[in-house]
This record gives structure tokens, C-alpha cells and sequence, in this order.
């Protein structure tokens, strides 16, 4: 974020969780891989199913 990252994801597969930060934003945590992560403003259009991941 300190380098002008405006969207990033830290995506724990083993602990099934994801972790969703933006500049000015509290640290957003989801327990489990039943949501879709969306690219916002940074990249409209692009969906990333969690779903897909959990099943490795």
C-alpha cells in the first residue's frame, strides 16, 4: 500500500481465508471460500470464485 497498491488480496488456501486491503480501509477478513472477490475500480469486470480454489 505504501507504494501506491490500490487493491490487494492474500488468499490462505490451507486456513481458508482471504484477507482484502485498500489504502485507507480497515483490513477485511472472510473465513471460508463462498464468496467472489471482484477487481472494484482497479480491474472492472474481473471475478475471482473462491470456490474454484478451496477444490485443489
Amino acid at each position: 500500500m505504501a507504494n501506491g497498491c490500490r487493491l490487494a488480496w492474500l488468499i490462505d488456501r490451507y486456513g481458508k481465508k482471504v484477507y482484502i486491503y485498500e489504502p485507507g480501509c480497515a483490513i477485511i477478513e472472510h473465513s471460508g471460500f463462498d464468496i467472489q472477490l471482484s477487481g472494484e475500480q482497479v480491474f472492472p469486470g474481473f471475478v475471482l470464485n473462491l470456490g474454484e480454489i478451496g477444490n485443489f
